[in-house]
């Protein structure tokens, strides 16, 4: 058996080492989360050919200043040529090697502003340095720039944006271009900036490569792609006035394998903490119970490496089956090592006890199975127990909160079932193996004993049965006056009704605490937690909190049933549906709006496109803009008004120039904001063949606050315009967030934290009922977790840690392994009612309670707490959050077992020890006066006084009599 397991257990760590890493970025949210829906929304929209090209890059400057000096800019504007054109990717279809620019196809103009502004700042200097007036036509200014008439947003690529006063010189320049020229060549260039823009400064410009999924690609290109643009901008690039950061979902998925990775080495540092407590601790027990031998340093070790053996195949079997492996999978067997040792130290305990007893009385037939079998018929069921309680909390755990949080108690739950098997396989015939060993030992020493002695005068019959007398060690000799002595004046201490008192109002305060705590729990999950503390996705995240979010937070809009536009109800409907989003708090209106109905019209309008009149390859439109008014031109020349009716004219819509318009150059941006389909396909009043019609598009608009730096406050929009949405099914909408999948935990996180803690205590009732078969044990028990649980979110509160699903979960995992500690407290206090009878008291049920929890409970708490202290070593908030929870638990289980519940124990007793006295009391009162004093009758009442008090047998075995 002990080879079968080794075999299985090697075939399934090749398994796990050749199985890559897969992590999902939607895995943390919740199930039924809303923001599942909108992010598949926004996949299907981009990626319905295969996965495109998303790649962001993010510019701030290394001294901390503005990003809109000029040599900054140009760098800038060299970093997009070389994204363009030197970064390629192989193209299977065509055999070719091609760039950016050539497969670009609907986002190329995407980084143009930032281009623009360049250009247009070069040239507005150069004129101030020619001593000639300002260009009217080109105005570099923020939130909407123009160059040679044409408008564009700076808000989706600048951030961090600091401007001059309204009542700067700049703006009076650039209001009237035609005033006389000034000369200020002498001027240095922070001077020239004011009468040029009206940007102080832009602490961050973001760049956009985008490039839908073309037929000769695969995802394995894409994703190599972005890896170029990392590898470049993110690791080689050298610059002394740039440091850019690069975003991609490729790059993100990498980062959440390395925070998994990471971890591994340091498993090797647990398992060697965890061998060496187990070695010490063991040999400790084994010498102070004059059972020494190096067999015992073989079992010690081995009690470490059976979890793992475990791990590896719980693991192996659910990649055989298809299951991904997520990086969160990495801690199992840092929690399967520091959980599932226990069981073994349970064990030695047990087999140490089993020894003693055999050598102190010897049996008739010795054997290995003989041991063996008083070893698991005593821990059996206690193993059993603390198997059972550890995967009923992960079962629960599996079906609530998200699918990154299933797979971890999944495999927690595997794991569990597996280290209980391989503890009765594997461990149990590594220790027959060992005990055969010690009995050979033991039957060499009383040979030798017997020769030494040289008793040739004892009886035949007494040679069997003879007694071994060993003396014992000179450490059991110091050692155990000083423990019994130590446990003696614990126990007198806790029996001290000031003690016990006192303790049981620290515990009040210890809830009161601890419920304070979870009330101002933060409740949040950012990306940044998925990622090691040194991942430079985290310096991303706090700069685009510092800088993006406040400036201009996105809402994606996506309609995905337009419908037909030509009617003038439903265009008016589509224009108020645009209109309640820049009505909403924080909004910045039709200024942070990209709405490509708009600029259509607005072409429209320019050309004179009437239904009917012009073809649609674009040649009637040219000869339309020939006939086209002077006045109507010179009123197209006006500047940008968003609030002109022309831009919301509910009768100005032809869907057949819809090709035209996102063909034309000055338009062409808007081609990545539309999807188009034949006409025939779609229900549309054109009749021209072939020509293509709107089929869905999508809109963004932008809002800014300080407040959004919060993440509640986030949360509070993201529901704004979802209640947008909501008001318009027709269209099909959804809106998309970046941060979506991660808001949503605001709302779920409370509700499913407390159905899975009220359905784990229910799992571990109703498991510890079934063993104990004691209701007031299995209470007991509930209560210590339910309270330890409150301790546990409590102080994580007030040690800086949010409730997310890396917290929930190892909350979850806790909680079964907190039952163990108050489970076996609880019962064994009151079986030593049970065996000493009525008159035990509480110092005797107390001390029975301690010889036989305390050492294991100690040797655990040790050894669990130095095993996952080693992922202190791992900078990711993943391996934190488990130290921290795991440590908690521990402490709190033993502080719980050791010293909160035999105070409360005690005081119940004493409670129930008052209350009977009372009620005797009234009893004798009530007889008293009820019957008649008769001379020479008071023995004969006093006894019946006595009987009506007479212990009464309860049905529960492991309770007193009362």
């Amino acid at each position: 058996m002990i080879f079968i397991c080794l075999a299985i257990s090697g075939f399934s760590l090749y398994k796990i080492l050749v199985t890559p890493q897969q992590n999902d970025i939607t895995g943390y949210s919740p199930y039924g989360a809303r923001a599942n829906d909108e992010y598949d929304a926004y996949q299907k929209y981009f990626s319905a050919a295969g996965l495109p090209v998303a790649t962001h890059i993010f510019a701030v400057a290394k001294d901390n200043g503005s990003m809109i000096r000029e040599k900054y800019l140009e760098e800038l504007i060299t970093v997009i040529n070389y994204v363009y054109n030197n970064i390629t990717m192989y193209n299977g279809e065509t055999g070719k090697f091609e760039n950016f620019q050539f497969f670009c196809k609907d986002f190329c103009e995407i980084n143009e502003p930032v281009r623009s502004f360049h250009f247009g700042y070069q040239l507005q200097k150069q004129l101030i340095g020619e001593g000639q007036p300002l260009n009217p036509n080109i105005k570099p200014t923020y939130p909407i720039a123009e160059m040679l008439g044409t408008p564009f947003s700076l808000q989706p690529n600048f951030f961090g944006i600091e401007k001059y006063p309204e009542e700067d010189k700049a703006l009076k320049l650039l209001g009237d271009g035609a005033e006389a020229g000034v000369n200020q060549t002498d001027l240095s260039e922070d001077a020239l900036r004011p009468l040029i823009t009206n940007l102080k400064s832009v602490k961050m410009i973001a760049l956009q490569f985008r490039a839908e999924h073309k037929p000769g690609w695969t995802d394995h290109d894409v994703k190599e792609w972005e890896m170029k643009v990392v590898d470049i901008f993110q690791k080689k690039y050298r610059s002394n006035r740039l440091k850019l950061y690069v975003y991609s979902q490729s790059y993100v998925e990498e980062e959440m394998v390395r925070g998994g990775i990471i971890m591994l080495p340091y498993l090797v540092v647990g398992f060697t903490i965890m061998c060496a407590v187990s070695v010490c601790t063991v040999s400790i027990r084994a010498w102070y119970m004059n059972q020494t031998n190096c067999y015992k340093i073989v079992l010690a070790i081995m009690a470490c490496l059976t979890p793992i053996l475990a791990c590896t195949t719980a693991l192996a079997l659910m990649f055989t089956c298809g299951i991904r492996f997520a990086s969160i999978l990495c801690v199992i067997p840092f929690l399967v090592l520091s959980i599932g040792v226990d069981s073994s130290y349970l064990m030695i305990h047990e087999w140490q006890r089993v020894t003693k007893h055999t050598r102190d009385n010897p049996p008739k037939k010795d054997s290995v199975g003989h041991r063996m079998s008083e070893v698991l018929s005593e821990v059996g069921p206690a193993i059993l127990i603390s198997c059972l309680t550890n995967m009923f909390a992960d079962f629960v755990g599996s079906f609530t909160s998200s699918p990154e949080i299933t797979l971890l108690c999944t495999g927690n739950m595997l794991s569990m079932w597996f280290a209980f098997i391989y503890q009765l396989t594997f461990y149990a015939g590594l220790m027959s193996i060992v005990g055969r060993y010690e009995i050979d030992e033991d039957k060499e020493e009383e040979v030798t004993m017997n020769t030494a002695e040289q008793r040739v005068y004892i009886a035949r019959h007494h040679t069997a049965t003879r007694q071994l007398t060993r003396q014992p060690s000179k450490f059991h000799e110091v050692a155990k006056p000083v423990t019994t002595n130590f446990f003696t004046r614990y126990v007198n201490l806790i029996c001290n009704p000031v003690t016990y008192f006192s303790v049981v109002a620290l515990y009040m305060l210890y809830l009161a605490v601890s419920v304070w705590g979870i009330t101002q729990m933060n409740i949040n999950l950012t990306a940044r937690k998925l990622f090691a503390l040194d991942s430079p996705l985290v310096e991303l995240d706090d700069l685009r909190v510092q800088y993006q979010v406040p400036y201009y937070s996105q809402a994606t809009v996506f309609v995905n049933h337009p419908g037909n536009l030509s009617d003038p109800i439903r265009l008016k409907r589509l224009n108020q549906f645009v209109a309640d989003f820049e009505d909403l708090p924080g909004s910045w209106g039709p200024v942070g709006t990209k709405y490509f109905l708009r600029d259509f019209q607005r072409f429209e309008n320019k050309f004179h496109l009437h239904k009917g009149g012009d073809d649609a390859d674009g040649d009637g439109g040219e000869e339309a803009g020939d006939e086209e008014p002077e006045d109507s031109e010179e009123e197209d020349d006006r500047p940008i008004d968003f609030n002109d009716p022309t831009y919301l004219n509910p009768t100005l819509y032809l869907p057949d120039q819809i090709d035209f318009f996102i063909s034309w150059p000055d338009t062409e941006f808007w081609k990545g904001f539309v999807k188009l389909t034949n006409a025939t396909e779609a229900n549309t009043t054109t009749t021209i063949p072939g020509v293509k019609v709107l089929k869905k598009f999508f809109f963004t608009t932008g809002f800014h606050g300080k407040q959004l730096r919060v993440w509640i406050n986030r949360g509070k929009m993201l529901h704004q315009w979802r209640d947008v949405v909501d008001k318009y099914p027709d269209f099909e909408p959804s809106v998309f967030h970046e941060d979506g999948i991660y808001l949503d935990l605001i709302d779920n996180m409370p509700t499913d934290t407390w159905q899975s803690v009220a359905g784990t205590l229910v799992c571990m009732a109703a498991v510890c009922f079934v063993f104990l078969n004691s209701w007031f044990t299995v209470a007991i028990a509930s209560l210590s977790v339910l309270s330890i649980c409150a301790g546990i979110l409590g102080i994580l509160s007030w040690w800086n840690i949010d409730l997310d699903p890396i917290t929930m979960a190892a909350m979850i995992i806790s909680i079964g392994f907190s039952v163990d500690i108050p489970a076996h407290v609880a019962y064994h206090y009151y079986q030593a009612g049970v065996q000493h009878g009525p008159t035990a008291t509480p110092a005797d049920r107390l001390s029975n309670c301690l010889s036989s929890v305390a050492f294991p409970a100690l040797q655990a708490a040790l050894s669990t707490i130095l095993c996952v202290c080693s992922l202190l070593f791992v900078n990711i908030y993943m391996a934190e959050v488990f130290v921290k929870t795991m440590v908690l638990c521990v402490l709190l289980c033993n502080l719980h077992g050791l010293l909160f519940l035999p105070a409360i124990l005690i005081t119940l007793d004493e409670m129930r020890v008052l209350l009977t006295r009372k009620s005797v009391t009234q009893q004798s009162s009530m007889t008293s006066r009820s019957t008649p004093v008769v001379k020479g009758q008071n023995n004969s009442r006093e006894n019946k006084q006595r009987g009506r008090i007479a212990p009464e047998r309860s049905n529960v075995t492991d309770r007193p009599e009362v």
